[in-house]
């Protein structure tokens, strides 16, 4: 029997989610594909966002207020935040260099 990952998102500002959040946003076979793809996502994410930011912290702290949370529905295998906090100072210098 074929196992499907199944990646969830949440937005970490809205608070008051309704009924829009938490939803699917892709489907994979295995493991590394579907973290593959969330850090892909976030790095995307954390780049848009650094182009804004002084610092890598300031990066950190504008996507904990209003980034997206991406997830495998029903494991703690992967942190959106953890991985956050450990590409946050990388992402920013690299935007930040092709800033100047």
């Amino acid at each position: 029997m074929n196992q499907t990952i199944e990646v969830w998102c949440e937005d970490n500002y809205d608070f008051m989610k309704g009924e829009s959040y938490p939803y699917k946003v892709a489907e994979f076979s295995t493991t590394e594909e579907a973290v593959a793809y969330m850090c892909d996502k976030l790095d995307e994410q954390l780049a848009r966002l650094a182009k804004n930011a002084a610092s890598a912290e300031e990066l950190l702290r504008g996507y904990k207020y209003g980034g997206t949370d991406y997830y495998i529905k029903g494991s703690l295998l992967f942190s959106s935040w953890d991985y956050a906090e450990q590409a946050a100072q990388k992402i920013f210098e690299s935007v930040c260099c092709e800033k100047k």
